[in-house]
């Protein structure tokens, strides 16, 4: 790929500093092995015999701005061999409200929303379910005057997509509203639309859950065992609530069961793999027999939780069961939460609403290109087993210095004039006990051109992880403004177990996770330096 730098930092003798000669600008392929080895920490790549030396200029473009130089390699694939443990051993790519396009309260339900959350790599997706008319049942968020889609399209939009990026399972997470009638209509849709899809329990009395080798290209169904529209009294249709009715913010039952409703059967409820349930306490949850369940927290239940219970406590039970957090009910931008204490939990199921594109997405999108972005990472053994004591000291070390840019031509939009005065901030996320942030010096030679790229100091920003499993290396880039908020303009997310060591491209996407870039700017990527 071809790059323009800014010609005021030497970015080939910068690169080979240390393995090239500085006055002829060569470097042989004595030097060019050695640098493989001890900067790249790979070996080196097949070379023609009869070329010995390399002016640094084309070893630069050749090997630094190789189309595999990036910060992660070409070989994260899945682990075929850690897909085999139940599914409660995992954390799982999740969705909120999947199906809004926008805000919490007047946007549209869109099929195109479940769309983009499948090809983001989602593996959970939401559908709050509603009766609807002679046309069926129909999805939007109750309470709100959100535009309404049907169930059966929902649906036909699941099977298209469900498996185009990964091959293992999707989860469809009911909100059910549904009377006992329309629920026999949504059994019937889930059959007809997905076909050989759709995962059909053997049993209610499952041992252990499912893995996620065993679902591959399946469609599994999460619902509740009781509904509180069939309460006894209650009417045999159950309407959305009032459009002027605003969702309680502190719903800490999203999802779930009544316990005292009765367990209504019927077809759908043969479709459902993980039951969504109450509990009375954990040591019930716990207890010889009882059956495996799924839960849903908001975020601030699960914050109070985390404070009031014991960690060997919540490690049991979310290596047994399923939990699923969630946005609290105030955020009607659809804006996220942090998803980090809720990983350091061992909760499963992380939901986030896929549309908003801010930095909780990131380091969602960041976190799960892991596994060959298969949509389910195993999780460590010390959030699986409560003898396995959590990382108390590092166990990763590692530098990072950002050297330049290349391509700021594709924001030049950002300013009225000129390029934007561009820094970029390095951060350590994920988890809560290893986050940390540096930020480069701010680059301000407004020109076009190579005179428009960046180039930053050559500081070294050191970090430590404990908890290297659970963390997230995330890159922002803004302008600095004066007289206003600073703008945002790129970033760049993923785990800090994937980072390989030496010279390498990170590209870098905006806000909705699209590369940056054009057929006449090319694309915009920073150059970084991992040690």
């Amino acid at each position: 790929m071809s790059r323009v730098f800014h010609p005021k930092i030497d970015i080939a003798a910068v690169v080979f500093d240390g393995f090239s000669d500085k006055d002829t600008r060569v470097i042989t392929k004595a030097q060019l092995s050695k640098f493989f080895k001890d900067s790249q920490k790979e070996s080196i790549p097949d070379l023609p015999e009869e070329v010995t030396e390399w002016d640094v200029n084309d070893a630069f473009a050749q090997f630094i701005l190789a189309d595999g130089n990036f910060l992660v390699g070409e070989k994260n694939v899945v682990d075929e061999s850690s897909m085999t443990s139940p599914m409660s051993h995992y954390f799982i790519n999740s969705s909120h409200n999947t199906y809004l396009t926008g805000d919490q309260l007047l946007s549209d339900s869109s099929t195109d929303a479940i769309k983009r959350a499948l090809l983001h790599g989602c593996r959970v997706i939401e559908l709050d379910c509603y009766d609807g008319g002679k046309d069926g049942p129909i999805i939007k968020h109750g309470g709100t005057r959100t535009k309404a889609i049907l169930f059966k399209d929902a649906i036909v939009a699941i099977e298209a997509d469900a498996h185009t990026v990964s091959e293992f399972p999707v989860i469809v997470t009911l909100e059910n509203h549904c009377c006992v009638a329309k629920r026999d209509e949504m059994a019937q849709i889930l059959k007809d639309c997905l076909g050989a899809k759709l995962a059909i329990p053997a049993s209610d009395k499952m041992s252990k859950w499912p893995s996620p080798a065993s679902l591959k290209n399946k469609v599994i169904i999460r619902d509740k065992l009781k509904h509180k529209q069939d309460k006894k009294g209650a009417k045999e249709k159950a309407a959305p609530a009032a459009p002027e009715e605003i969702p309680e913010e502190n719903s800490d039952d999203e999802g779930e069961d009544d316990m005292e409703v009765p367990i209504a059967g019927g077809p759908l409820l043969q479709l459902v793999t993980v039951p969504n349930s109450k509990f009375k306490d954990f040591e019930d949850a716990m207890a010889p027999g009882a059956k495996l369940f799924s839960c849903s927290w908001g975020e601030a239940k699960l914050l109070s939780r985390v404070q009031k219970t014991e960690k060997s406590v919540l490690t049991k039970f979310t290596e047994k069961h399923l939990l699923r957090c969630y946005p609290a009910g105030h955020r009607f931008m659809s804006d996220n939460y942090d998803p980090s204490p809720a990983w350091e939990t061992g909760a499963q199921m992380v939901a986030l609403n896929f549309q908003a594109n801010d930095k909780p997405m990131w380091i969602n999108r960041g976190k799960f290109t892991a596994n060959g972005n298969a949509g389910f990472i195993l999780k460590p053994k010390w959030l699986l087993d409560p003898l396995v004591a959590q990382p108390t000291v590092a166990t990763k070390k590692f530098s990072i210095t950002v050297l330049a840019g290349t391509g700021w031509e594709n924001f030049k939009f950002a300013e009225l004039v000129g390029a934007p005065d561009t820094y970029v901030k390095v951060s350590v996320t994920g988890n809560t006990v290893d986050a940390k942030t540096f930020q480069t010096n701010t680059f301000t030679d407004q020109r076009k051109g190579p005179n428009a790229q960046p180039f930053f100091d050559a500081t070294a920003f050191k970090f430590e992880t404990k908890q290297t499993d659970l963390a997230v290396l995330l890159f922002t880039v803004y302008d600095k403004d004066t007289v206003s908020q600073d703008d945002f303009l790129a970033q760049y997310s993923c785990p800090v177990s994937l980072l390989r060591p030496g010279m390498r491209v990170l590209p870098l996407y905006d806000e909705a996770g699209k590369y940056v870039g054009n057929s006449k700017y090319g694309k915009t990527c920073l150059l970084v330096k991992i040690e």
